[in-house]
Parts: structure tokens; C-alpha cells; sequence
């Protein structure tokens, strides 16, 4: 079993292996929840998208678009798919956020990941208090927005950072006592559990994510991708943002084409930055078993199903 290390660059370098050396089972494991996202919100605008085009004419025929409540029941039918899709894929990769942490008992004796399902179990069979954590935490996310709050938000996100981390490997805690355990963790640890996050948000949401966006804007895929995106881009407004434009200093001119670049642009980023999620669960992980002397609490029935399916 590897030995975990015990400095931050120790640890991040150790992240990075095991991240890597197993990229393509985690990417396969990531693929529905991370590609599902988009597919939900390109078939939702998509449908709403050609609805709208098509709705003076349906309007103008009659039938049963005369009812303006019908209208808004049509668009949510044709729009319901692709909310599925993405609400599904959406709630596996939040379930990946406490997934992944169990799976690194495997990666230290093995250096491998699998069983997936085994470890998903661990997460899904306590919905409702991974419900709570998530709830909790969005509800520190609202309030830490206003920037009256950033300063204190930032400092309390340092100490919150291990929330998944406990929930995760201390299955009796309840979701105010992850945050409760992960704030005790980090006492005394906050220098380096910053610079741990600074390592990791360096990489990967801003390094590797202008990196990938690079390599595919010199293999012009950017400009293949942005083809069909731009049909949409065109039908925005263009015309009375660039008058706008032409009264700033700098007489800045866009085009649907320069749109739709971005938004394929802000996509990729995204799917680089929920790729990379194993990295910092890895990381984070690992980070939690260096600092917590106790014994972790990880289901052994379910790690047993896990190495036996391994064999």
C-alpha cells in the first residue's frame, strides 16, 4: 500500500499520478455525468429554440395555440427531455464529489480504481443527509457571494473545504457536523490547506482547462465546433450591441461567429474543470486522511465487493 505523503507538494504531485495513471476509467465514469450536462442544455435550447422560430406560424393556425397556458405546456413538454438528461447527469457527477473519495483506498493498495457502482453506493444509499450537505453548502455559497461577505467566505471555504471528505469517510456525522469536522481538521492547517488549494485551483481551472482551449483553437476543432452555434448566435441581437459598442473608447465589434466561438470556448473550460474533479477529490482526500488521526469508517462490506470485482 502506498504510504501517504505528508507535505502539500507531496501530496498534489501524488494526486496528479494517481489522476492520470487512471485518467481513462475516470473519464468513462465522468462521461455521462459531464457530456449528459451539456447534451441536456443543448436538446432544452434546441427545443425551445426551434419552438419559438416556429410559434408565430402555430399561432397564426390556430388549434389548440389559441390557449395561452397551452403554449407554456407545449414548451415544457418538448423542453423535458433534455431537462432530464441534464438534472440526471447533473445529480451523478454531485454524487462523484463523495464517489471518488473512497475510491482512493483502492488507489493507494493498488494504484488502480474500480467497482465504480460499489463506491457510488456509499454516496447513494445516504441521499437524503448528501441532500443536506449539498444544501448547506449552497446555502454558505448564496450568502459568501454578497461582497460584503467575500473576505469571511473565503476563509470559512478554507476550513469547509473537507466537508465531502467526512461525510464521505465518517458516515455517522450529519451535514452540520461535516462542516463542524472539516473546520477542526483544518485548525492549525489553514497555511498549507490554502496552499494546497491554490496549487489545485491553479491547474486545474484555469492551466490545464487555457491549455486544452489552446490545442483546440490551433486545431481550429473550436471553429468546427461554433459552425452550428453560430445559426443561433445570429439571431441575437448584433446589430444594437455593436451601435452600444461604438460609443466605448475602444469602438469593440462582434459578430455571431465571435459569440458563438466563446460559448464553445466557455464549454470546453467547463468540461476540462468537471474532468479534473478526480484530481481534487484524490487530492483532497488524501490531504483528509494525512490530517484526521482517526480511523476512517468506509463501509468494508462494500470495499470487499470492490477488490473482489478487481480480481
Amino acid at each position: 500500500m502506498a504510504k501517504i505523503k505528508d507535505s502539500v507538494w507531496e501530496i498534489f504531485g501524488q494526486g496528479i499520478k494517481l489522476y492520470f495513471t487512471n485518467f481513462s476509467s475516470f473519464f468513462k465514469y465522468l462521461a455521462f455525468p459531464v457530456f449528459g450536462q451539456i447534451l441536456g442544455i443543448v436538446l432544452t435550447l434546441l427545443a425551445a429554440f426551434l419552438y419559438a422560430s416556429n410559434l408565430p406560424k402555430f399561432i397564426v393556425e390556430g388549434g389548440i395555440f389559441d390557449n395561452f397556458s397551452m403554449i407554456f405546456l407545449v414548451l415544457f413538454i418538448i423542453t423535458l427531455p433534455g431537462l432530464f438528461i441534464f438534472a440526471k447527469a447533473f445529480w451523478d457527477y454531485l454524487v462523484a464529489y463523495g464517489a471518488i473519495n473512497s475510491m482512493v483506498e483502492n488507489l493507494l493498495k493498488s494504484g488502480k480504481v474500480y467497482d465504480f457502482p460499489a463506491h457510488t453506493e456509499l454516496i447513494t444509499r445516504r441521499t437524503g443527509g448528501f441532500i443536506g450537505l449539498w444544501f448547506l453548502f449552497g446555502l454558505f455559497t448564496i450568502v459568501g457571494a454578497f461582497p460584503l461577505f467575500w473576505v469571511i467566505a473565503l476563509i470559512l471555504f478554507v476550513y469547509f473545504v473537507l466537508i465531502f471528505q467526512v461525510f464521505t469517510f465518517e458516515p455517522d456525522k450529519s451535514p452540520l457536523e461535516c462542516f463542524v469536522k472539516s473546520a477542526l481538521i483544518i485548525k492549525g492547517n489553514f497555511a498549507r490547506t490554502l496552499g494546497l488549494m491554490v496549487l489545485l485551483g491553479a491547474l486545474t481551472y484555469w492551466i490545464l482547462p487555457e491549455t486544452v482551449k489552446i490545442l483546440f483553437e490551433t486545431m481550429n476543432i473550436v471553429g468546427i465546433l461554433a459552425v452550428p452555434v453560430d445559426i443561433w448566435a445570429n439571431q441575437l441581437p448584433i446589430d444594437e450591441m455593436n451601435k452600444m459598442l461604438l460609443q466605448t473608447p475602444t469602438a469593440y465589434q462582434i459578430t455571431s461567429l465571435l459569440i458563438a466561438k466563446a460559448v464553445v470556448s466557455t464549454f470546453l473550460g467547463y468540461v476540462v474543470i468537471c474532468l479534473t474533479l478526480p484530481l481534487r477529490s484524490i487530492c483532497w482526500a488524501l490531504w483528509y486522511k494525512n490530517l484526521n488521526k482517526a480511523e476512517m469508517k468506509l463501509d468494508k462490506r462494500i470495499l470487499s465487493r470492490a477488490e473482489s470485482s478487481e480480481k
